[in-house]
């Protein structure tokens, strides 16, 4: 099918709306203002002694219910870009070496474009057009799938107010990520720390590559009434929380990171495709908080798009 398709942001969502579309027939282009495929699957390095280490400082790790997300951990783990992360029941699954070559291998084979901003979208007869903020010229598509974050989304969709109404039912939490590494890794680490229903404002702190960098996020009501406060403060907060897990080892490099729609509080509900117009949008915000739900989103609106095309 000679269609043409763009996908707006390059995180797990719009990379299974790409696959799904690729085994249609239909070639699409991804487009993100980041620097990076992944969104919120995503990964930080940093090189100490000529050697690199990294970061998870978004999602941790992922898990697997549906088959055809199974499938692609079962080739993943094969080709070796999944490995397995801890001994947990349900199985938790992180990228190998890094969480975004998860996604590097995944997304083989798409056309992605990074640093492009999407400014506007309007529909044009049965077709959209779409304004981007390095060519600033408007370019005619078939078909769309938008998979920003629900709010900003919602503000990019002033011209289709189906969706936009569907946008305005979801809410998300806030998330405050404090990457950081020591002088000399203590003793006895664990690999992975879990605070939840715990007193404090940690949710948890997990290693990255090794056991050397390490990240720790805030709790849900943490985060989202302290996102806007000044850094030097929440790192201070993060740092005093911590420091008690680590008696012995001097925390040596820091660095904050702050998203102010981390994780899906309450999920959209409403038409996922425009009724009138073949755009549509995906993301966790349909479906849910973890990365199989967002990827499961980006599959739905690829079907919807498919079959508004055809």
């Amino acid at each position: 099918m000679s269609k043409k398709v763009i996908i707006i942001g390059s995180g797990i969502a719009g990379i299974s709306s790409s696959l799904k579309l690729k085994s249609y027939g239909i070639n699409s282009i991804i487009v993100d203002k980041g620097n990076f495929i992944g969104g919120r699957i995503s990964t930080r390095g940093v090189n100490k002694d000529s050697r690199s280490s990294f970061f998870f400082h978004g999602a941790q790790f992922f898990t697997a219910k549906t088959n055809i997300f199974k499938k692609i951990i079962r080739t993943g783990i094969k080709e070796k870009y999944i490995r397995e992360f801890g001994k947990f029941d349900p199985k938790r699954y992180r990228g190998n070496k890094t969480m975004r070559d998860f996604l590097v291998n995944l997304s083989k084979g798409l056309h992605i474009q990074q640093k492009v901003k999407i400014t506007k979208i309007e529909p044009k007869n049965n077709k959209i057009n779409v304004l981007d903020d390095k060519i600033k010229e408007w370019k005619s598509f078939d078909g769309v799938i938008s998979t920003l974050p629900a709010p900003q989304n919602h503000q990019l969709l002033y011209k289709f107010p189906s969706l936009q109404k569907t946008l305005k039912t979801g809410s998300y939490h806030a998330c405050i990520a404090l990457m950081f590494t020591f002088d000399k890794i203590p003793f006895d680490l664990k690999t992975h720390y879990d605070f939840y229903k715990k007193p404090g404002i940690l949710s948890w702190m997990a290693a990255g590559s090794n056991q050397n960098v390490w990240t720790a996020h805030t709790n849900e009501e943490f985060s989202s009434s302290n996102y806007n406060k000044d850094k030097e403060f929440l790192k201070e907060e993060i740092l005093s929380s911590i420091k008690q897990f680590f008696i012995n080892s001097k925390i040596k490099f820091h660095s904050l990171h702050v998203w102010k729609y981390a994780k899906v509080a309450n999920k959209c509900f409403g038409c996922q495709i425009d009724p009138k117009y073949p755009i549509a949008i995906a993301g966790d915000f349909l479906e849910g908080p973890n990365v199989e739900d967002a990827f499961i989103s980006g599959n739905k609106a690829a079907d919807l798009i498919f079959d508004r095309l055809n």
